[in-house]
């Protein structure tokens, strides 16, 4: 999939990927014993970026997306590791757990750039904002960005991170670079910030194939995530009563 699909990054070969992996946080989906979905937490400065989102073709339109966004959040908001913090003194790993006072964890934010449709679904659903192209002083009112809206260090932490990035594409693979710069404005910025990490995403709804004789669970979790969003209106006996007569 690497190799396949432009928007990501291209791949390093199996045996540098599998030594990759041992230092880059992964997030990895398995269906029937096999790969289905995959994602990347990397540190950019003191932001979290999940990256290299990419779902198996067989499995998609499974929620894996949305399953991939809500792993990246628990990570983010539980892992220390992550976010280069002390494993012992002011860090109560237990509290933490428990999802209490899990700001004090958190270093920066959770950012993910994204041009697919699907994954903007998935993050939205997964309680990411997008950010809205505006004229800031980092860009000195000259053009709109989205990314300006970030802390400086970590505009210019991403800043080095796509240029180094932008130079190991070109002397590997230089039709994906072409390709990114040609879909530069393309790619949107989506942040979830760490006063919201307490904030868990919406219900991931499982899909599932319809069961004989009875209602799919996803159609069941759909309706348990209405109830539990939604207020119930109120209800009119009198209209009631004219539905099921059919007027």
């Amino acid at each position: 999939m690497l190799q396949a699909e432009p928007d990501l990054r291209p791949s390093l070969g199996v045996v540098k990927e599998a030594k990759r992996g041992h230092r880059v946080p992964q997030i990895i989906l398995l269906e029937q014993g096999m790969p289905a979905g995959y994602a990347e937490l990397r540190r950019v400065g003191r932001a979290i970026e999940l990256a290299t989102v990419v779902v198996d073709p067989a499995h998609r339109g499974k929620g894996l997306g949305h399953q991939l966004v809500h792993e990246g959040w628990a990570r983010w908001r539980q892992d220390p590791v992550l976010h280069r913090a002390p494993l012992g003194g002011d860090v109560d790993l237990v509290a933490v757990s428990r999802g209490e006072d899990a700001q004090s964890l958190i270093r920066g934010p959770l950012i993910s750039f994204t041009r697919d449709a699907a994954m903007v679904a998935a993050l939205v659903g997964g309680g990411f904002t997008l950010m809205p192209r505006k004229r800031r002083p980092s860009r000195l009112w000259l053009f709109k960005s989205d990314m300006a809206a970030l802390p400086l260090s970590i505009q210019f932490a991403l800043g080095m991170d796509r240029m180094l990035r932008g130079l190991r594409i070109l002397f590997t693979c230089p039709r994906r670079l072409s390709h990114h710069l040609r879909h530069a404005r393309d790619y949107r910025l989506f942040v979830r910030i760490p006063e919201t990490a307490d904030s868990p995403p919406p219900r991931l709804h499982s899909r599932s194939e319809r069961e004989s004789g009875g209602v799919a669970t996803d159609v069941m979790d759909q309706f348990d995530a209405v109830a539990f969003t939604m207020a119930e209106p109120p209800t009119d006996p009198k209209r009631i009563s004219a539905w099921d007569e059919g007027e």
